[in-house]
Order: C-alpha cells, then structure tokens, then sequence
C-alpha cells in the first residue's frame, strides 16, 4: 500500500518523478553512490532477441554498452582511489600505533624506574627506621644498667653491718673470757686472797656514763659517734682507776708483785669493759639502722627485679627485632587480596601463599559450584 501510494504521488508531481528518475532522488551524487550505481538496459534487450533489433535500438545498444564502460571505468577508478587512500589510512594508522606504542613503552619505563626508586627510598626509611629504634633500645639499656648499677650496693651495706656486728660480739665475748680467766693468773696466790682480789677486781670508781646519740642516720657517715667519745670515758676511767690502783689499797700482807700484776688484769678488764659499752652501744644504733637499711634494702630489691625484668624483656624484644627484618616482596595488583580500608593496608594477620595454591582452591569451589548447580538442575527437571 505504501508502494503504491508513493508511485501514485510520485505520477502527481512531475518534477519528483524527473529527479528520481535521473538522479535518484537526490540533487547531488556523491562518489560513494558510483558503486551503487547501475544502468538498466533497454527493455528490447529483454523482449526482443538481437536479430529482430532495429538500426536505431542497435544504436541505442550501442550506447548503453558505451554507458557501462565508461560507468565500469569509472568505479574501477574510484576503486583503486578508495583502496589508495585505504593503503594511505592504514599506513598513518600503524606510524600512530607505532608512536603510541613507543610512548607507552616510556612510559612503561618511567613507571618501572619510579617504582625502583620508591622501593630503594621505602628500603632507606625502614633502615633509618631501624637505626632509630635500635637507638633507643641502647639508650633504654644503658639507663637501665646505670639504675642497676646505683641499685645494688645497698645489699654490700648489709654486708658490712652484720661483719661489725660480729665484730661486736667478739668483743664481748672477749670481756667475758677475761672474767673466767682471773683465777688462773693467780694460781701461785692463797685462795682466800684470791677471793679478796676477785672483790676488789669487780670495783669499779664511778664516772659519767656514756650517751648514745639515736638521732644519727648512719654511723659509718658519722665516726663520732661513739668512737669520739670512747677515749674521753676510757682517760676518765683509767684516771678513776689510778686511785683504786695506789698502794694504800693494797690488801694487808699481800706481795707488792701480786699487786702490781692484779691492778694490771684488772686495768686491763677495765679496758675491755669500756670497748664493750662502746660497742654495746655502737651495736645498739647499727641494729637500728640495719632495721632501715633492710627496709629500704627491701625496696631495693624490688626495684632490683622490676630493672632485671624490665632488661630481660628489653633483651628479648631487642633480638626479635634484630631477627625479625623487613623484606619487601613486589607482587601484582590483582595478587594481593587484602582489602585496604585507609590509606595503607595491614599485613599483620597476612600469609604468603604460592600462587599454585590458590588456583588450586579456586578450581575446588569452581568444581564444587558446578557440582551443587548440576544436582538443583537435575532436582528441578525430576520435579
């Protein structure tokens, strides 16, 4: 219907009708069209067989045999134009793939050189790093050994407070070693006489007593203590004892000799008395300051452990750092499959598998979600 309503417009406007018959519709031909181009023969070609053509469709044959040459020749022309111009396309296509090409191989290379670079500045950051941290830990070491260092000589106080002590004691011992000993020195006296002595032996004049001064924080900073004040109460005694030593004290009808030799012992137990009472009370004010001393020896020994802890654990985490070293592993984008939520990723909980395994497991889930589509399929065709 459209045909022929076209036709029947076409029969109504004559000048239409000229244009498509002349030039296809159109006011101007393009050279794609000379492809398209066709001329028809004359309709005697298809009626009429060539021996009952005329002179004048002779001619018009002729002349449609001369059309299609010229119109065969001129498509051949413009063939070998279009391929030319293909030829030269083609070519400018390959020198600006080729330029392309070349630019993008620099570029390739630029990249490769700046990622060297990256990693060879990423190696000098964790080295610096790494110096720094190792910096640190010496420093963190060295202040840790001086601590201990200022720490221990508290227990060598110790030391040295119980040797006096014992000292002490030896002294007193000593004292009493005297007391016992008296009899035998005079084994060659009467044993009353002895007895006599013995009385006299245990006189004693009477002097100011010897203070002790509690208030001192450490005697060993301090050598007045006591040791000051020995001499002056031993001259006193010594000088009270001279009275008791003159010879109106002698007992009657006794040897000068044994006098002599008795007030000698007994000058001697005095002397020995006095370096007890000195040492009683030297003892006294060590026990106290020993008492301290063991208290903060205590909190020294505290803090002892908590440095000796502190080191040990500075050692440990200091070879875990010196055994433990960065290495950089350089893999493709589509290899790393750690999801990088900020700016970089944490590798803390990542393993380095080989590239085998993964697609190892990856062909099981494929097999396997084959298999599970396969079996729903077959249950769905039985259904």
């Amino acid at each position: 219907m459209k045909k022929l309503e076209e036709q029947r417009r076409l029969d109504d406007d004559y000048r239409e009708r000229g244009l498509s018959d002349m030039m296809d519709g159109v006011l101007e031909v393009k050279k794609d069209d000379i492809l398209k181009m066709e001329i028809p023969p004359p309709e005697f070609v298809l009626t009429k067989p060539e021996v009952q053509w005329s002179e004048e469709e002779k001619n018009v044959y002729k002349e449609f045999e001369k059309k299609t040459k010229s119109l065969s020749e001129e498509k051949e022309k413009y063939k070998k134009l279009l391929e030319t111009e293909m030829k030269k396309l083609m070519a400018s296509t390959r020198d600006a793939t080729e330029k392309f090409d070349e630019t993008l191989t620099k570029l390739f290379e630029k990249v490769k050189c700046e990622m060297a670079i990256y990693q060879e500045e990423l190696k000098i950051t964790y080295l610096v790093y790494s110096v720094l941290i190792e910096e640190e830990m010496r420093n963190r070491e060295l202040e840790l050994k001086l601590k201990l260092e200022k720490t221990l000589p508290a227990g060598k106080i110790l030391e040295s407070l119980v040797v006096n002590g014992c000292a002490h004691n030896i002294s007193f011992m000593s004292s009493k070693v005297l007391d016992k000993d008296f009899r035998k020195e005079f084994l060659d006296v009467p044993a009353h006489v002895v007895d006599h002595l013995y009385k006299l032996y245990k006189r004693r004049p009477r002097v100011q007593k010897i203070r002790t001064q509690t208030d001192n924080p450490n005697p060993f900073k301090d050598q007045s203590l006591c040791g000051s004040l020995a001499p002056d109460a031993l001259g006193k005694m010594l000088k009270a004892m001279e009275e008791l030593d003159a010879p109106e004290n002698m007992p009657e009808g006794l040897n000068p000799s044994i006098w002599e030799r008795f007030c000698l012992v007994r000058r001697t137990k005095v002397e020995c008395e006095q370096k007890v009472k000195v040492s009683a009370l030297t003892l006294a004010e060590m026990q106290a300051f020993l008492l301290k001393r063991r208290n903060e020896n205590k909190v020294a020994q505290e803090e002892i452990k908590n440095l000796t802890d502190e080191l040990e654990s500075l050692h440990k985490e200091k070879n875990r750092f010196q055994k433990d070293i960065m290495v950089q592993v350089l893999l493709k984008q589509g290899q790393v499959e750690v999801s990088a939520t900020d700016l970089t990723a944490d590798y803390t909980d990542s393993v380095l598998q080989n590239r085998s395994v993964v697609e190892d497991l990856n062909s099981t889930i494929r097999v396997s979600l084959y298999q599970q589509t396969h079996r729903c399929f077959s249950c769905a065709s039985n259904a």
